[in-house]
């Protein structure tokens, strides 16, 4: 639990992940303890999450792709993260039921080659090198592949899956929210019916559009964080999550994460402290092996 960075496979980094965030309260446990990071072949490596500590639960699905199921864009075809929120579990056939993957799925397909070709890169071996904060409410992870001589679209990324711990308004729903991201401006625009940007779970799904998914609202123009030339204060605004494609129905404001841009006065590295308090943030600037448009976010690094 905390902030962690190095180099790892996405499965190890899935099992931390679930590792961190089931040590880090009792509503958490173990989904489904035929879930295992084990066996990385095909889409073998997995965990799935439970929490326990709402009204109803919910199960979270942390999956490594590692098959070349995904096609998108008619060309390309991918492996990466799948990330499924659902409110039921078949124990029978030990997986999410069927209806969740059009409820409140994406996949973060970073690891992609164009032509219709296979991805070469084994998903069991391949480090990402990445920047992760887990909590009681979730994880948000940086990451960026290694380079790989023959896939020839890959992609840095960000991913958060954040319960929030309050709510603006009572609206029947879970308070689990996932948001994603990549670099790779070659991607989104092909896999909207894979890749949501924003996940208001059970609610709606947004696919990208122009790196900007819809229900979820970072401050309206570029200085979503601003660095004081004269005190060198930071002044930020954590993005909000809505509960509608047109950003109107705030319904609460992440703890994880927020974005700047580099004409901010904030370069990678720099550590922001909240006054007040004991909270910190981390910015990172990433970009890929194939591409240079840059993710600028700043991720929890102290509670």
């Amino acid at each position: 639990m905390g902030f962690s960075s190095g180099a790892k496979t996405l499965p190890a980094l899935i099992e931390d992940i679930a590792n961190q965030i089931i040590a880090s309260s009792a509503n958490w446990v173990d989904g489904d303890p035929s879930w295992t990071t084990v066996g990385t072949l095909n889409n073998n490596a997995r965990r799935c999450l439970r929490f326990t500590g709402d009204a109803q639960d919910i199960w979270i699905a942390l999956e490594c792709v590692n098959s070349n199921i995904i096609t998108f864009a008619s060309s390309r075809r991918g492996k990466g993260l799948r990330v499924t929120l659902s409110s039921s579990w078949d124990y029978v056939n030990n997986t999410y039921p069927s209806q969740a993957s059009s409820e409140s799925q994406t996949i973060i397909p970073f690891q992609a080659r164009t032509g219709g070709n296979t991805v070469v890169a084994d998903m069991g071996t391949l480090l990402l090198t990445y920047f992760l904060w887990t909590d009681a409410t979730g994880f948000t992870i940086m990451a960026v592949p290694e380079p790989n001589a023959t896939d020839n679209a890959q992609a840095s990324f960000i991913c958060t899956v954040e319960r929030m711990t309050a709510k603006e308004y009572s609206d029947g729903l879970t308070n689990f929210v996932c948001y994603c991201q990549m670099n790779h401006n070659s991607i989104p625009d092909g896999c909207a019916s894979y890749m949501r940007g924003y996940i208001r779970a059970f609610a709606f799904m947004s696919n990208q559009n122009d790196f900007k998914p819809s229900g979820i609202q970072f401050w309206k123009g570029k200085w979503y964080a601003f660095k004081s030339t004269g005190s060198g204060k930071v002044y930020f605004v954590k993005p909000l999550y809505c509960n509608d494609a047109a950003e109107y129905m705030p319904i609460g404001q992440s703890e994880l994460f927020f974005q700047y841009s580099p004409e901010s006065g904030l370069v990678d590295g720099d550590v922001i402290a909240v006054q007040g308090a004991t909270t910190k943030y981390i910015c990172k600037a990433i970009q890929s092996p194939n591409s240079a448009n840059t993710l600028y976010y700043a991720i929890k690094y102290v509670a």
